[in-house]
């Protein structure tokens, strides 16, 4: 599967994802890309060029895709630009901070007959499709509970800057959003949202409640305390237990724990690599020029993303 002719990436930011797992990725699949980045000076390992300054990069990196993942109040003003220059676009989550700017950003895209998508790619492990797969019928969830904890950001990182639009709810709202959109298919009777914020007014967690007309979501989403990532679903005849499920490894096996008339199983799932998955289906996608899905999915997501927020 060779698509080094068929798509050359720029990455517009050098952040930690990029370095831990687009890069890596990008060599994997013999994708040629190149490098944007305002602060990292040094050599970057197989990027095939360098820019120091982002309006530079792109006039000159050949492109066609621009993956962004710079800090989350730059998203909205430099995808805006990228989709002007022509260019089809996947931006880090959250993909905007403000309501309708999602709007905005997809009404030029579609001017212009380009692909935007925001990059909330763990559904795309293969765990993801056994655990649907292990619901059967997503009406039979009575329950869903996720717990997702991260110990407390650094005073240095972009997670704890209020100013770069960091904490909690912009990390992580994306992922209460898209679970609510994969398994719910009935509209919120009643919620109930808590908010806590640190002395500088930075979301440092947020609990969710909410009823729908036959189930109930029940979210923890915080920083501060012991790694927990996990969701347990409660179906009227078992209960289904994932760990790791926003950011799967891709160099370990997982596993499965299902509870049928009170005997556990466990089922094992080879590693897969949910970001390598995502991205080829989006260059396929741009190929066979399918960009509603995309749209649709951050429409919805930002909605209720701002629901939790406007509270």
């Amino acid at each position: 599967n060779n698509l080094k002719h068929k798509k050359k990436i720029l990455l517009i930011g050098y952040s930690n994802l990029a370095r831990r797992r687009l890069i890596k990725t990008f060599i994997k699949k013999k994708i040629l890309f190149s490098v944007a980045s305002k602060s990292f000076k040094k050599k970057i390992h197989g990027a095939h060029s360098q820019f120091d300054n982002y309006d530079k990069a792109l006039k000159f990196s050949g492109a066609e895709l621009v993956y962004l993942s710079v800090p989350n109040s730059k998203h909205f003003n430099l995808a805006k630009k990228i989709l002007k220059h022509g260019y089809h676009l996947i931006v880090d989550k959250p993909i905007t901070t403000k309501l309708g700017e999602v709007k905005k950003l997809i009404n030029i895209a579609n001017k212009k007959k380009l692909l935007l998508s925001e990059a909330v790619f763990y559904n795309y492990h293969n765990q993801f499709n056994y655990l649907k797969r292990f619901c059967g019928n997503l009406k039979k969830i009575e329950q869903l509970f996720v717990n997702f904890t991260i110990p407390t950001p650094q005073s240095n990182s972009l997670l704890a800057s209020r100013e770069l639009c960091g904490g909690a709810l912009m990390d992580m709202g994306s992922y209460a959003a898209s679970i609510h959109r994969i398994f719910f298919k009935e509209k919120i009777k009643t919620k109930n949202i808590v908010i806590k914020k640190n002395k500088s007014g930075l979301v440092t967690s947020f609990d969710i409640f909410f009823k729908y007309k036959t189930k109930v979501f029940i979210g923890t989403f915080r920083f501060g305390g012991e790694y927990r990532n996990n969701i347990l679903i409660n179906l009227r005849n078992k209960t289904i237990e994932v760990n790791r499920l926003f950011s799967p490894p891709d160099d370990i096996n997982l596993n499965i724990k299902i509870n049928e008339k009170n005997k556990d199983k466990k089922i094992k799932i080879k590693k897969d690599n949910c970001f390598e998955n995502y991205l080829l289906e989006v260059i396929k996608n741009i190929k066979l020029k399918k960009f509603k899905y995309y749209q649709s999915n951050m429409i919805k997501d930002e909605q209720l993303r701002l629901k939790i927020i406007s509270k």
